[in-house]
């Protein structure tokens, strides 16, 4: 197939969503596809580089953490569209909007994924304590863009639960983002001079680093635990300063792949703070390392789903239930490096290779329907007869 993916950019990598296309781009393509990207900082034989649409005030607020908008550009991206089979959406932004309505123009398939949580929106705006908020962005996101599309993409049972009680009717398609398959547990692995954990994620809002910060305060392990937080965002100051302030031990990086994996391979635990979470990579990137995991259980997020039991969970922004979780953990190294073993190979089944055969049949399902819808749309007109 030659597939084209619009999304407004893929300059960024330290964006969940610009990875994941990324990484389904270039899975897609090992598996003898063609890709085209339509983007901001697409750079391929056949791809569209976009430029940078500014929204005023928006713009700014966006870039905090990690987006940029493209800008439409029909005869760019129309050439980019000639030839493809099927047009496959990141975003419900202004670029995807025009994008989706010259797709239907040129008559060519499209599906559509779910990447924006409302509820990420609602937290940046401080908004989060207004539920109607958030049913009013799901509303405004189906009414304007994904009603348009036969079938979405989503990448947990969790948003796909969400997306039915929002009123959206497409075919929903639960298919996880995939990790990549170079995570994996270390064959010998040092012991450390403290107890590591580490979490990674945006430092925003939504992601609670700091109920982990004060945590770990309480903990009865606290001299002896050295936390890693690996990310960029605007919660970052502050949660320097809360770190000085309780007395813990913390560090702040952004590792490239190698280096993050080589991260993972190295610690004790990991943990997951966040409230909301369409499915979060890096916690499963992290098991796959071999890692325990501990996560928020929040009703905003689709992460417990990773949990195999009780003690891989904790109340959501709650540090006493995350201190106690610490704490069980710290204190039981063999049972630790067992579960380690045992979340591992869980991890396999929300492999990249299985969710791009998934993908595959999203794609192959919308192209045959479209060829089918316009086969009953064709009107034949018998031959006239000679007389």
């Amino acid at each position: 197939m030659v597939i084209a993916i619009v999304i407004d950019l893929i300059d960024n990598k330290t964006n969940g969503s610009v990875i994941t296309a990324i990484r389904f781009a270039e899975g897609l393509e090992a598996r003898g596809h063609e890709v085209r990207m339509v983007a901001i900082g697409a750079d391929g034989e056949n791809d569209c580089n976009v430029r940078e649409r500014y929204v005023p005030l928006l713009t700014e607020v966006a870039a905090k953490n990690q987006i940029k908008f493209g800008k439409f550009d029909k005869n760019a991206i129309k050439k980019a569209f000639e030839g493809v089979d099927l047009v496959h959406f990141i975003f419900p932004f202004k670029l995807e909007k025009k994008c989706k309505a010259l797709a239907d123009e040129m008559g060519i398939p499209t599906t559509a994924a779910f990447h924006v949580q409302p509820e990420n929106v609602s937290y940046n705006a401080h908004l989060n304590w207004f539920k109607p908020f958030n049913a009013l962005i799901y509303a405004y996101f189906r009414q304007t863009f994904y009603k348009k599309f036969n079938r979405i993409h989503c990448p947990s049972a969790f948003i796909a639960g969400q997306l039915a009680a929002h009123g959206y009717e497409s075919e929903l398609y639960v298919i996880s983002n995939g990790y990549d398959p170079a995570f994996v547990p270390a064959q010998t692995k040092a012991r450390n001079d403290k107890f590591e954990i580490v979490m990674t994620g945006r430092l925003a809002p939504e992601k609670n680093q700091q109920v982990l910060i004060k945590a770990v305060a309480l903990s009865k392990h606290k001299q002896n635990i050295h936390l890693t937080l690996l990310g960029n965002g605007p919660r970052k100051k502050a949660l320097i300063k809360l770190a000085q302030k309780l007395g813990v031990d913390v560090s702040f990086d952004f590792l490239k792949k190698e280096d993050l994996i080589k991260k993972l391979q190295s610690c004790d635990l990991y943990v997951h703070a966040a409230t909301v979470e369409i499915e979060a990579i890096a916690a499963l990137e992290a098991i796959a390392c071999g890692l325990v995991p501990i996560i928020a259980n929040s009703a905003c997020s689709a992460t417990p789903q990773f949990a195999l039991d009780e003690r891989s969970l904790f109340e959501d922004n709650n540090q006493y239930s995350l201190a106690e979780k610490i704490d069980y953990w710290y204190d039981r190294d063999e049972e630790r490096i067992r579960m380690g073993k045992v979340y591992a190979e869980s991890a396999k089944k929300y492999s990249l290779e299985r969710s791009l055969e998934k993908a595959e049949r999203m794609f192959t399902d919308e192209i045959k329907d479209d060829g089918e819808s316009h086969l009953k749309k064709m009107t034949f007109v018998p031959a006239a007869q000679n007389n």
